[in-house]
């Protein structure tokens, strides 16, 4: 039985920007979460999708897998089943519409994402977003798993500062202001972090030998959103249906095209299934 998002959940969840969702996928959805995706690798490596650099070699061949909910019915309906869109209906009180989806391997040696908030670059107007992250193995600090900024929801969207690439992390990064704490939060298979757009966040390298750190993530967004700037022809409502909304032309830019490259963006699926 689907159990609801407490009161006392949804008040952490206000308070802090966050809360963790504890069991809510069982060990069956969990395997079943991970065949889906290792089969849909496998697909993507024996047709030449994927390919290794050797600079990279584990990064490389296990990267991020961005929005194959487009083109694989399966993976769409782990998305739309009760458990997502319940949670994400009852955290942004209103019906959702999903944005976008990844799944992540994070393999040994994977760099950190560094500290961001996930509504700078979905950018969803008026509202903004709520992220649901499935944990699909058990996530500590040695494997890459989350930390998070406690209340740092509360500040809006700020700007990231340009970070020269390394073996650690990537892209661009948000700062600690004065009096802000860095918290990590381990995971266990099933769990579900759920993040505010505005939440500073992030993971940390992965420096295991032999540990993946697995995670499907879905972004939401509220259905009464006007403009969204990431798939806003492509959103998706719990019927499986494509909703539109107008394009978000005035989201805060990057000072790189970081998200465009695969390192972040990964591999993708463009094509709609429906």
């Amino acid at each position: 039985m689907q159990r609801s998002v407490t009161k006392e959940e949804m008040q952490h969840y206000e308070e802090h920007g966050y809360v963790i969702l504890q069991q809510w996928f069982d060990p069956q959805e969990v395997n079943k979460l991970n065949e889906q995706f290792t089969q849909l690798w496998m697909d993507l490596v024996r047709e030449g999708t994927i390919k290794q650099d050797k600079q990279k070699l584990l990064e490389s061949i296990f990267p991020r897998l961005r929005d194959y909910h487009l083109t694989h019915p399966q993976i769409a309906s782990i998305m739309l089943s009760d458990k997502m869109f319940a949670a994400a209906k009852s955290l942004l009180q209103e019906p959702a519409l999903a944005i976008s989806t990844s799944y992540y391997f994070k393999s040994p040696g994977t760099r950190g994402l560094p500290m961001h908030q996930d509504n700078y670059s979905v950018g969803s107007t008026p509202n903004t977003t709520c992220s649901l992250w499935v944990s699909l193995s058990e996530g500590n600090k040695q494997n890459g798993g989350i930390f998070i900024v406690p209340q740092s929801h509360t500040a809006g969207l700020l700007e990231p500062h340009v970070i020269a690439s390394s073996e650690e992390e990537y892209g661009e990064k948000l700062h600690l202001e004065n009096g802000q704490t860095e918290y990590f939060v381990h995971t266990k298979p099933g769990d579900v972090i759920a993040f505010h757009g505005n939440l500073m966040h992030g993971s940390y390298e992965n420096q295991t030998k032999n540990e993946f750190r697995k995670a499907f993530v879905v972004h939401f967004t509220g259905e009464s959103t006007k403009a969204v700037s990431l798939n806003h022809q492509k959103l998706i409502n719990q019927e499986g249906e494509q909703v539109r909304r107008r394009l978000n032309l005035r989201r805060k830019q990057l000072k790189t095209d970081t998200l465009k490259q695969s390192e972040w963006s990964g591999i993708g699926g463009n094509k709609p299934w429906k």
